[in-house]
C-alpha cells in the first residue's frame, strides 16, 4: 500500500465526527491527492486493498452485509471508523442494557412478557420504575389522578402526560395497570342555575375569549338560553382531547344537550372547532355546532380588523363552508384574506338582541 493512499484515507476518516464514512467521499479525496493514471478497475482494486489493510490495523471496519457492497465496483458503500474510546463506551453501554434486561426480576403478569425487547436505556429505566411499582403494589390500591400517580411512580408529575390514551411501551402498560386515571384540566364554565333540573336539555355555549365569555354569561343570566357558557381559553393551545374531555364533564354536570360554539371569524377561529370535531368524530362523539346566529350578527355589525400575524396555514374555504354554511361563508370569504372579525365585536346587548 502506497503511503499517500493510506494518508489520504486516514485524513478523510479523521476529518468528520460521524463514524460511518461514505466510500464515495474517500475515493474522491484519494483521486485528487494521489498521482498516476490508473484505470477505474485498477483504482477500485487498490482502494479496496488500502481499506482492507486499514481494517487489519484496527482503524476501520468494512461492512459484513452483502447488499452494502457495490457489485460493479467491488467497493462497499461506507466504512465505519474505529475509535477505541468510543468503542469501549459503546460496549459498556450495551453491557449495561443487557444487564438491565436479563438481570432484573421482572414482574410476572405484565413486565416479563416484553421487558427483554426494550432497546433503549430510557425505556429500560422507565420499565424498572414501573416494575418496582407493580411488585410493591397494594392488594387494594387507591386509584389516583394521572399526575399524582406519575409523581409517585416516576418522580415526575408529567411523565404520563404523553401516554394518556396510548399507554406505555406500545400500550402494554395502561393507566389502569398503574392504578391511575386521566384527569383533564378543567374548563371554566358558568350555568345560569345551579339546579341541573333547570339547565337540563339546553345546549352549552363555548366561546374562545374572556371578554366574550363575560358578555355571554350576562346575556344568559337573563335569557336562560344555554345550560352554561364555557370559556374555551382559545383552545388554540389545547389538545382536542382535552377540550372534549373537559366538555363531557360539564355536559354531565348541568345535564346539557349538545354543544354550540362561537369564536373569532378568522382562519384559526374556524380551524379550532373543526379540528376538535375531527377528533370527536374519531371517538364517535357528537360534533360541536356553530352558533350561526352570533356569527351572522358579527358579520352584520362588521367591525373587522387587519391580521396582526398571518393565518394562511389555517385558511381553508372548505372548512369555512362546512362550519358557517354556504351563505355566511360566502360573506366571510370575500374579505377573509385581508381582515378578521374578533368575537369581541358583539356586546352583551348585541347577544341579547340575537338570542332574545
Amino acid at each position: 500500500m502506497h503511503p499517500s493512499w493510506r494518508d489520504a484515507v486516514l485524513d478523510v476518516l479523521g476529518a468528520g465526527q460521524r463514524r460511518r464514512v461514505a466510500v464515495e467521499k474517500i475515493a474522491a479525496t484519494v483521486r485528487r491527492r494521489t498521482a498516476g493514471h490508473l484505470s477505474d478497475f485498477e483504482f477500485q482494486a487498490r482502494l479496496l486493498e488500502t481499506l482492507k489493510v486499514l481494517e487489519g490495523e484496527g482503524l476501520l471496519r468494512l461492512p459484513k452485509a452483502r447488499h452494502i457492497w457495490n457489485r460493479r465496483t467491488g467497493l462497499p458503500q461506507y466504512v465505519t471508523v474505529v475509535r477505541a474510546d468510543e468503542d469501549e463506551k459503546e460496549q459498556a453501554h450495551r453491557q449495561t442494557l443487557a444487564d438491565l434486561r436479563n438481570g432484573t426480576a421482572w414482574e410476572p403478569t405484565r413486565m416479563v412478557a416484553f421487558a427483554h425487547t426494550l432497546r433503549t436505556r430510557a425505556e429500560l429505566e422507565r420499565a424498572l420504575q414501573v416494575n418496582q411499582y407493580l411488585l410493591q403494589r397494594s392488594p387494594q390500591p387507591v386509584r389516583l389522578p394521572h399526575r399524582e400517580g406519575a409523581l409517585k411512580i416516576f418522580g415526575d408529575e408529567k411523565a404520563l402526560d404523553g401516554h394518556i390514551r396510548s399507554g406505555l411501551f406500545g400500550g402494554r402498560i395502561t393507566l389502569d395497570d398503574l392504578d391511575c386515571f386521566y384527569c383533564p384540566e378543567p374548563l371554566p364554565f358558568r350555568p345560569f342555575s345551579l339546579d341541573s333540573n333547570e339547565t337540563a336539555g339546553k345546549p352549552l355555549l363555548v366561546v374562545e375569549n374572556s371578554s366574550t365569555y363575560w358578555s355571554c354569561c350576562r346575556a344568559n343570566d337573563t335569557l336562560h338560553w344555554y345550560a352554561a357558557v364555557v370559556y374555551g381559553q382559545g383552545f388554540a393551545a389545547c389538545a382536542a382531547e382535552r377540550a372534549s374531555d373537559g366538555l363531557a364533564g360539564i355536559e354531565n354536570q348541568v345535564s346539557a344537550a349538545g354543544i354550540r360554539y362561537f369564536g373569532d371569524l378568522d382562519p384559526t377561529g374556524i380551524a379550532i372547532p373543526c379540528r376538535i370535531n375531527r377528533y370527536r368524530e374519531e371517538k364517535q362523539m357528537p360534533p360541536l355546532r356553530a352558533e350561526r346566529g352570533l356569527y351572522r350578527a358579527l358579520l352584520e355589525k362588521n367591525r373587522p380588523v387587519p391580521y396582526a400575524r398571518p393565518q394562511k396555514n389555517d385558511h381553508d374555504p372548505a372548512w369555512a363552508r362546512q362550519w358557517l354554511g354556504r351563505d355566511l361563508a360566502r360573506i366571510y370569504l370575500k374579505n377573509a384574506d385581508s381582515v378578521r372579525w374578533p368575537q369581541e365585536g358583539l356586546t352583551t346587548g348585541d347577544i341579547v338582541a340575537v338570542l332574545g
